[in-house]
């Protein structure tokens, strides 16, 4: 079954409160909230932080963490204190492929489950090596850094050749995940769609989730 995780991604501490607020009130609909972080570097407008988020701390769903950043690892200890159970890192973040190996031991010795994120130009052969090591990857569908950007066709070749290359890996895929598009990825053998602007730009955000839930089941 393919799962929908709601995604939130915001610079200010009120504006998450109040998103944070309209999605524990419908945490019936999913299991896993996503929350992107980005330190201005890695891509420009810096938003909030895991240590910023401390409020976190007693959420009843499973807390994933998108790191848009350089040197992610700076920010596991803070992610863990804040209830963060996944940390998803950019591949293009890193110089060499062994920082990358260090950042996902480093992740495993927090009690974190490590995740590579790819960026749409990047190819998979460039992670393959990974795959045995690393239990979920990222694939997304957009150039990150806004939200409400439109999907990327290509993405789905991607999804079809990830899941080729391993059976057992987690596979997100997100940006631009809407109904039509969600039944695609799920068709080509995505886990878990990660949903931004879909659902907290809608008038309705329970129904906009049971949309995207009815459409992978099609």
């Amino acid at each position: 079954m393919t799962e929908i995780s709601p995604a939130i991604l915001t610079n200010d501490i009120e504006d998450f409160r109040k998103r944070y607020a309209e999605m524990l009130a419908l945490t019936q609909h999913f299991s896993k909230l996503h929350i992107d972080f980005v330190d201005g570097i890695f891509l420009p407008n810096k938003t909030l932080m895991p240590k910023d988020l401390k409020l976190l701390r007693t959420t009843p769903v499973l807390l994933i963490a998108h790191f848009m950043t350089v040197n992610p690892q700076n920010y596991f200890i803070d992610a863990r204190d804040a209830g963060f159970k996944w940390v998803l890192f950019h591949y293009e973040a890193f110089n060499t492929d062994d920082e990358v190996r260090e950042t996902i031991a480093f992740a495993e010795k927090l009690s974190l489950q490590p995740g590579l994120v790819l960026n749409p130009e990047m190819p998979l052969r460039r992670i393959a090596k990974f795959l045995p090591i690393i239990g979920v990857v990222q694939l997304m569908g957009i150039n990150p850094g806004a939200q409400g950007r439109t999907f990327i066709p290509e993405t789905l070749d991607k999804i079809r050749e990830l899941r080729s290359l391993s059976p057992s890996v987690i596979i997100c895929v997100d940006g631009g995940v809407r109904v039509g598009i969600a039944r695609k990825c799920a068709k080509a053998g995505a886990n878990i769609l990660v949903a931004g602007s879909a659902i907290l730009q809608s008038e309705d955000e329970a129904m906009a989730i049971e949309s995207l839930k009815l459409d992978v089941e099609d």
